[in-house]
């Protein structure tokens, strides 16, 4: 007998777990999207995919981009321009080191710069505010859109049930496994849930007894238009020195920050209101100002350009920044893909590998799922004051750790 399987959740991650199920016929699946596919955190996403030698699992995502198109008939507006690591201090510049090694072992292209250098390859960048750079050439972006419809265009053709405007009301439990689902469409039995609701994921669950290690956070970039127009195929950066990072939007300049002491969210467990979908925070300046200004010493231009949208969309983090997948509690037929850290689309990939690979009991899993257990806290989760200090302070020190 074939599982019945419910996917609760249509974003980037929800998506792309229902495609990678079904790819290896896992059983009978359903997803469950409240409103449309893309709302939550999906629409408003960078959508950067950014190779960081010892994080392979982002090489997934890249390897992955021409199978969903090919399955999907559907472009995801990959563009591979690279990126620009920007170190304003000789530390920093050493750091990069190891990873340009990483990357000339495996024949990735790559590049060390000297400021010039890394001046010439980006119009606004000044190169009196380096010490220098690394070009990874294994890095680009994508439409979240895009990729979001492909995914779930190629898992309709493998037989996926995709039904929005289905809110997820109860969960029914027997014999401590999962029996069946209440939404606004009626009953479902299931047997097997994987719950993708990213912001929402904690609170979906609370009504089992179960607190994810999760919390949302403001999280910010905006959109500004310099005096001179950025071509497409202009590299992305990243300076750690700075917590800053950015990319070309349509001939502007895209920028944003991982902060310290990012600003938790104050509603029941971490979470916006429900009809919060295609919604944004409020502009938070007093916050974002500091980053802000250190980005326009990185690329002067910035000091007299035109911000045309301040986007302060709420991501989920969890404390040691890392996404949870997997089984989670003692309920038998529950697994979570939830609070990718801002990496929804990165790690859509490896989502969908690590819950498939968990729910079929792959004895050989593709990527090692310890680093990813919902259970890794263990009761920690369930204390609020700790989960959101250490929320807090997670967008800053996981960033600029990857570069350490």
């Amino acid at each position: 007998m074939k599982r019945k399987i419910a996917v609760i959740g249509g974003g980037v991650v929800g998506t792309s777990v229902a495609w990678h199920l079904a790819q290896r016929d896992a059983g009978e699946i359903v997803l469950l999207e409240r409103d449309q596919l893309g709302s939550g955190t999906t629409w408003h996403s960078a959508g950067n995919i950014n190779w960081i030698p010892g994080h392979d699992a982002i090489l997934t995502m890249i390897e992955t981009i021409p199978e969903v198109e090919k399955e999907s008939d559907q472009e995801v507006g990959w563009l591979q321009t690279g990126r620009l690591f920007l170190a304003s201090k000789d530390a920093t510049l050493d750091s990069f080191r190891p990873m340009a090694a990483a990357a000339e072992a495996r024949r990735f292209v790559h590049a060390m710069l000297d400021p010039q250098e890394a001046a010439g390859r980006h119009p606004l960048l000044d190169a009196d505010a380096l010490a220098g750079a690394w070009f990874n050439g294994m890095s680009g972006r994508l439409n979240p859109a895009d990729i979001t419809a492909a995914y779930a265009k190629a898992a309709r053709r493998r037989g996926v049930t995709i039904s929005e405007g289905c809110s997820v009301t109860d969960i029914e439990l027997r014999n401590g496994r999962v029996a069946g689902l209440k939404t606004t469409n009626g009953d479902l039995a299931v047997d097997t849930m994987v719950v993708c609701c990213g912001l929402w994921s904690r609170r979906l669950l609370s009504k089992l007894g179960l607190l994810l290690p999760q919390w949302g956070c403001e999280h910010f970039y905006v959109i500004a238009r310099t005096n001179k127009r950025l071509d497409r195929s202009t590299p992305s950066f990243v300076s750690p020195d700075a917590a800053v990072y950015g990319r070309e939007e349509v001939g502007d300049l895209l920028f944003g920050c991982f902060d310290d002491n990012a600003i938790t969210l104050t509603g029941p467990h971490g979470a916006p209101p429900d009809d919060f979908s295609f919604s944004l925070l409020d502009d938070n300046w007093n916050q974002f100002a500091p980053y802000a200004e250190q980005a326009a010493w990185l690329f002067p231009s910035l000091q007299t350009a035109e911000i045309r949208r301040f986007v302060n969309g709420p991501e989920t983090f969890t404390p040691d920044g890392e996404p949870l997948l997997g089984a989670y509690g003692n309920i038998e037929g529950l697994h979570v893909a939830s609070a990718m850290n801002s990496g929804g689309v990165t790690y859509s990939a490896l989502a969908g590998h690590v819950i498939t690979d968990a729910i079929l009991e792959s004895p050989t899993p593709k990527f090692d799922p310890a680093p990813y257990a919902p259970d890794r806290f263990a009761t920690r989760a369930c204390d609020e004051v700790w989960l959101r200090e250490a929320v807090s302070q997670a967008p800053s020190s996981h960033y600029r750790s990857l570069y350490d």
